[in-house]
């Protein structure tokens, strides 16, 4: 046979005598996950009343036009397709949920079989020719069969959890008893009205008019008391300054007054 140089038996190559298993065909792609046609929050669906719903039938059967008329005959051919799909939705809905039924009744069956037989098959004594092949052994050496592997000291391990347990939680609402009784402390502080604000305004950046905002004195209200924001040498010699290390002092005793009476002050 003459084959041109494109064709596949152009170079003909030795095959095996015994003949060669068909190759499984690829398939390209993947298909999609079918729908689930009978969901569990629509159980009416296989029903009379679900499916003269889905696909009502007409209040008027007859046609309103005449034979003679030209769209009489389209007009009766899509009366027709519309009864038969209807009747397709009925057939088709009632014949998929008797097939999904079937098909869940063989997988349950299926599954107690196999269920029943691993159940036989654990519980079944020896065979005799393993009792009588079997060396001797001290029943005390042979494996025993037990759901649960022994776990020695689990009690007391499962008691100090416990109590672990309880000292986490117990710290945690004290954290947060402190956390409401100091947010209880500083509310008298907030801000809740345009009034309080305006004053806070006024005592924190008066008036400049005002003789009192550049008096000098480095504690005060007004923000233009305070002079330049603090450098990283005042920051590391601070302790030098006698007002600062009074302020020091102060602020550690507030917290050690507020650790012994256990609230904030």
């Amino acid at each position: 046979m003459m084959v041109g140089p494109e064709a596949p038996s152009y170079i003909e190559v030795p095959q095996s005598i015994q003949p060669d298993l068909p190759r499984r065909p690829q398939l390209k792609g993947t298909l999609p996950v079918p729908r689930e046609l009978f969901p569990a929050n629509r159980p009416d669906k296989p029903t009379e009343s679900y499916i003269s719903d889905a696909a009502p039938l007409p209040s008027n059967t007859t046609l309103k036009v005449s034979p003679d008329h030209p769209q009489y005959e389209r007009l009766q051919w899509k009366q027709k397709m519309a009864e038969n799909r209807r009747k397709n939705l009925r057939e088709g809905l009632l014949e998929l949920h008797e097939r999904k039924k079937n098909s869940h009744r063989r997988m349950v069956a299926r599954s107690n079989t196999r269920e029943n037989l691993r159940t036989q098959i654990m519980n079944q004594p020896p065979r005799k020719d393993e009792l009588l092949t079997a060396p001797t052994t001290v029943s005390a050496m042979k494996p025993t069969k037990c759901k649960v592997l022994p776990n020695p000291g689990a009690e007391e391990r499962l008691a100090q959890s416990i109590v672990k347990v309880q000292e986490a939680q117990a710290a945690k609402r004290e954290d947060m008893m402190n956390s409401l009784h100091e947010l209880y402390v500083n509310a008298q502080k907030f801000i809740v009205n345009e009034e309080q604000l305006k004053a806070e305004l006024e005592r924190v950046f008066p008036d400049k008019n005002n003789p009192d905002w550049a008096n000098g004195r480095r504690a005060g209200d007004s923000i233009w008391n305070l002079g330049p924001p603090p450098t990283m040498s005042s920051l590391a010699y601070q302790t030098k300054d006698e007002l600062t290390k009074w302020e020091t002092v102060q602020r550690r005793t507030k917290r050690l007054a507020e650790e012994l009476t256990g609230g904030k002050i």
